[in-house]
């Protein structure tokens, strides 16, 4: 009897455990789902805003870079988001997809909506989780003054010319483009057997100012490199610091001053045409004076350079070539290649970057340019004007600087 009842009472306890076991495995279940839940949707989180990150960037940078459609970009962005995406969970679907594309400031922004199906679909958590994401980039440029020293010697005739305006041109717009107004300024300066430094010549010379009577800037005054104790240096024009009036023949294009607008630099652009020797020392000093803030007197209010050191500013100069250096006037300065080692250095030391591309010249040019640079990257040597077009096309790339911004 006894024994009986005693298995009776076991069977009994032995039924009510696995009840008992039963009921706390459903919340161990549910808590074990939640928990496996809330690290996929960590996980689609991730990797979602990774996807979008690029995505913004791309969409950006092609948005900077390229005439495109907002359809275009669109596109852009799409394949980019969905290539990043291939490696996510194949369970993670994103159906809900935003894009919105703002010219006036180079930005693309991109809002997402996704879904993690959960593990207990619908029975006691939410079919699926939500994963909302968004993302925006922009193509930002700091303050850039920009001094494009173009050869306009003899050799430049025909296709190498036409080729050379377009380089600048094409320049000028791609950075121009993707910048608010007056963040960018570009200015060149053209150079054959001397610099034809226009209505500022005579200022820079030490007279008075003259008359520019077609107001178009660009009256010839020859100048040549400068001599005495400021040969080297960009110090401003004054006493014992004038530029020289040596050169007799210059070019009849002249230079431009710092400007953001496009229409103008273009129209002082195709105004270029060939003549003379190549004095490149010239034209370096005076790609240098351009963008010195000691030379702030002499240029147009809209142009004038700002200061060295000043925060989120870049100046830049990109040298050009197709001829060797064989055009000087004061011989106690060392000849051209020795005066624009000097120039060069002393225009890095003041922090200016340089820039040099060498069209189809000579190797004493080229050796010039690479010393002038002081960095390798910084030298390109183009044979051709594909060439010529893709090297300025890649200067301008570096100078375009891309931001993420969440």
């Amino acid at each position: 009897m006894f024994i009986r009842a005693f298995g009776d009472l076991r069977a009994a306890i032995s039924g009510n455990v696995t009840v008992i076991f039963a009921l706390c495995t459903i919340p161990l279940f549910v808590i074990a789902a939640l928990s496996v839940d809330t690290w996929r949707r960590e996980v689609a989180d991730r990797h979602v805003q990774a996807a979008i990150d690029a995505a913004s960037l791309a969409g950006a940078r092609a948005l900077s870079e390229f005439a495109m459609t907002d359809t275009e970009l669109t596109q852009v962005v799409s394949h980019s988001f969905n290539a990043n995406m291939q490696t996510a969970h194949q369970d993670v679907s994103c159906p809900t997809r935003t894009i919105d594309i703002d010219r006036l400031t180079v930005t693309v922004r991109i809002s997402v909506e996704c879904k993690v199906p959960s593990m207990i679909a619908g029975a006691i958590t939410p079919d699926a989780l939500r994963v909302t994401n968004t993302a925006s980039a922009q193509a930002v440029m700091p303050d850039l003054e920009l001094a494009l020293m173009l050869d306009v010697s003899d050799s430049m005739v025909g296709a190498r010319l036409a080729g050379m305006k377009k380089a600048a041109k094409d320049t000028a717009k791609r950075l121009l483009s993707i910048s608010a107004a007056g963040k960018v300024r570009i200015a060149f300066v053209s150079y054959g057997n001397s610099v034809n430094a226009g209505v500022y010549g005579n200022q820079a010379l030490g007279r008075p100012p003259g008359d520019d009577s077609d107001g178009d800037g660009l009256d010839k005054v020859c100048v040549a490199e400068r001599p005495g104790i400021a040969a080297r240096r960009d110090d401003a024009p004054g006493h014992g610091k004038w530029v020289s009036d040596l050169a007799v023949q210059c070019p009849n294009s002249s230079l431009m001053p710092l400007t953001s607008d496009l229409t103008a630099f273009n129209d002082a652009v195709d105004s270029l045409g060939p003549e003379g020797m190549t004095a490149g020392q010239i034209g370096v000093a005076w790609s240098w004076y351009l963008l010195s803030p000691k030379w702030r007197d002499i240029w147009p209010t809209t142009a004038k350079p700002a200061d060295y050191g000043a925060a989120d500013t870049t100046k830049v100069v990109i040298l050009m070539t197709d001829g060797k250096f064989n055009m000087y006037y004061h011989p106690t300065l060392g000849n051209s290649r020795s005066q624009i080692f000097h120039l060069c250095r002393a225009m890095r030391k003041a922090g200016i970057i340089i820039y040099a591309v060498a069209f189809d010249a000579p190797l004493t040019a080229e050796y010039t340019l690479q010393l002038c640079v002081g960095h390798e990257d910084n030298y390109y040597d183009a044979d051709t004007v594909d060439e010529l077009l893709d090297a300025y096309a890649a200067i301008a790339g570096q100078l375009s600087e891309l931001a993420l911004r969440n």
